[in-house]
């Protein structure tokens, strides 16, 4: 095979109809499914680059350029290792390709587990219970356990597992690395999904019964052992990469600690609440230690994964400013010290009665604020960044949700004193409705749109733009924020406040569906690329498809173009209408003879 050097160009990214060819100049803006379908022994760079597993055969529709800004890799050395590798071209043996690991698609069972939980017993159920909040006109009209349940499965079944399938995916790739131990990410996989369904059916199912703690303890166990193994793996497989330790590993590394500890204390609460001697300890327990918890799983576990995560990638995905690493260290510092402020200092308040720590309250809500503020303003996400994408408004709008809460946080205090209540419950829960479903829900639907296009070899610019979820989830929020605090100054906003929920369920229903026929889609995709991968016959013949003749051999591009077949130019056409007829069917529908064709592509092959 000759030699073909590949020169480091830059240039507009090619048209969908450009037809890369083995004569074409691979540059940044090279698609990589054209570089994968011409010259297949290029697939050994990017997978050692974090490629593996995403997109199938021919990889995700984004340029080289793209795909080193994201996955960490200097351009000009990509580009240098890639012109090493088609200079050798393929082995006298042909490609050999690594089996398959289970490691490659398993984000693909924690996404679509993550949007039957938020469609079932996480957001439905919600406004399921908001509903019976309206329609009675009080806080009070559901029970606890029931409430707590429908807690613990929006954070473990829908922000939990999305964390954990988007780590197991993305953060190997990251490193330049492969998965410790892939295997047990199917065990954790299972043992979330049991120990979520055995701790909701004992809160709830079993009533009064007294096996009912037992059960669903038994469950929140087998959660904190599936979240202390996804917590081992992950920094086994940062360990084994040996990557430079960045302030974003630091995030990680933080939110998965309060991810185990979180889930530890969701366990015993849930115990102490279920086995509450009588109402006035129950109350006593809840007042306690929920708020806490809380604390641990919003502001610890979700606020540091998601930070991590956006320094790390909102500059590569987005072209946002690069947050410098000695503010994200700062950054990190203090907000670590704030979340063991505020849990601290609650904690010790309500043992002590004393009012002062209560005030004290303050300073890590506004160490809070100060944390995110430097790890965010460099981004200025009230302004649009630099690179569009479908995906933005989400993350920008995520942000500003962030913001609302932690400024109604500061006001806490405030607000108790001018409506003259010693403890808002409503406006308590309306901040936290503004960071789950306003800064974290949208933060998941935001990044989650992004990943899955890419990891399923989807072009995400023929995609819907995402509008309706965006504006379902925006308003349904708002207006739970806005009603629920208003009901501490009349009761008239009772009779409204179940539509947010339904509306949340709408948006999140309208953008569950559509990622989830993308993942299921990806077999098909699978199934397409192993045909353009089978290997090159001898001799073409009236049966083969023209988009499988261009890929063996390019170089037969003109002769269908000298006759008439010039539709095959355009690369959609050929992944659909060249890849479905047969060069006989092909040659009759335009009058050319069949056998003509045939020889004409066989002389220009040889």
């Amino acid at each position: 095979m000759a030699t073909i050097s590949l020169p480091i160009l830059d240039g507009p990214p090619p048209a969908p109809d450009s037809g890369f060819t083995a004569g074409s100049a691979v540059t940044a803006a090279t698609m990589i499914p054209d570089l994968l379908r011409v010259h297949p022994e290029a697939r050994a760079v990017l997978d050692r680059y974090g490629l593996r597993g995403c997109g199938g055969r021919l990889g995700p529709y984004e340029t080289l350029g793209f795909f080193a800004r994201a996955h960490g890799v200097e351009q000009d050395r990509l580009m240098r290792e890639l012109a090493e590798a088609v200079g050798r071209g393929l082995p006298a043996g042909g490609l050999v390709e690594e089996p398959a690991s289970v490691a490659d698609a398993i984000y693909a069972r924690f996404f679509l587990a993550g949007i039957v939980m938020v469609l079932s017993a996480g957001a439905t159920w919600g406004a399921w219970l908001l509903w019976n909040i309206g329609l009675s006109g009080s806080f009070q009209a559901n029970a606890l356990q029931s409430v707590n349940a429908h807690g613990m499965v929006q954070i473990s079944g829908w922000v939990g597992l999305f964390i954990m399938g988007f780590a197991y995916q993305a953060f190997p790739r990251f490193w330049h690395t492969s998965l410790a131990a892939p295997r047990l990410a199917v065990a954790v996989f299972g043992a979330m999904i049991v120990g979520i369904a055995t701790q909701a059916f004992g809160m709830v199912a079993m009533g009064d019964s007294s096996l009912a703690a037992i059960v669903a303890t038994a469950g929140a166990g087998l959660q904190a052992a599936a979240t202390a193994t996804f917590a081992a793996q992950i920094l086994a497989t940062f360990r084994r990469s040996g990557a430079r330790f960045e302030p974003y590993v630091g995030f990680v590394t933080a939110a998965l600690a309060w991810f185990v500890a979180a889930t530890i204390m969701s366990g015993w609460h849930t115990w102490t609440t279920m086995t509450a001697p009588d109402e006035a300890s129950l109350v006593w327990y809840v007042a306690t230690y929920q708020a806490p918890l809380r604390d641990l799983q919003v502001h610890g576990l979700a606020l540091f994964m998601i930070l991590g995560v956006s320094i790390r990638m909102l500059p590569a995905l987005f072209g946002a400013p690069r947050v410098e690493d000695r503010r994200a260290w700062t950054a990190l510092g203090l907000l670590t010290a704030a979340v063991l402020g505020e849990v601290a200092l609650f904690l010790t308040y309500r043992l002590t009665g004393n009012h002062v720590l209560a005030a004290g309250l303050m300073l890590p809500w506004l160490m809070l604020a100060a944390g995110a503020a430097l790890v965010v303003l460099p981004w200025r996400p009230w302004r649009p960044f630099p690179e569009h994408d479908r995906v933005c408004k989400f993350v920008r709008a995520a942000y500003g949700w962030l913001a609302v809460s932690i400024a109604m946080l500061a006001l806490l205090p405030a607000y108790q004193a001018a409506s003259g209540l010693p403890f808002s419950h409503a406006y308590y829960g309306a901040i936290r409705h503004a960071a789950t479903v306003g800064f974290v829900s949208l933060m998941i639907m935001g990044f989650a749109a992004k990943a899955v296009p890419t990891l399923t070899g989807v072009d995400s610019r023929g995609l819907s733009s995402l509008w309706g979820p965006f504006l379902l989830v925006n308003a349904g929020c708002c207006l739970r924020v806005v009603t629920q605090t208003l009901t501490d100054w009349s009761p008239a906003p009772y009779a409204v406040i179940g539509v947010s929920g339904t509306m949340e369920v709408a948006g999140l229903a309208w953008w569950g569906f559509g990622i989830a026929s993308l993942i299921l889609s990806r077999r098909d995709g699978e199934a397409r690329h192993d045909r353009v991968a089978a290997p090159a016959p001898d001799r073409i013949d009236g049966g083969h498809h023209p988009a499988d003749v261009l890929d063996w051999f390019p170089e037969t591009a003109p002769v269908f173009d000298r006759f008439g077949l010039t539709p095959l130019r355009s690369a959609a056409l050929r992944r659909t209408i060249g890849r479905r007829v047969t060069l006989n069917q092909a040659a009759r529908l335009h009058g050319i003879s069949p056998e003509e064709l045939t020889l004409a592509l066989n002389d220009a092959r040889r």
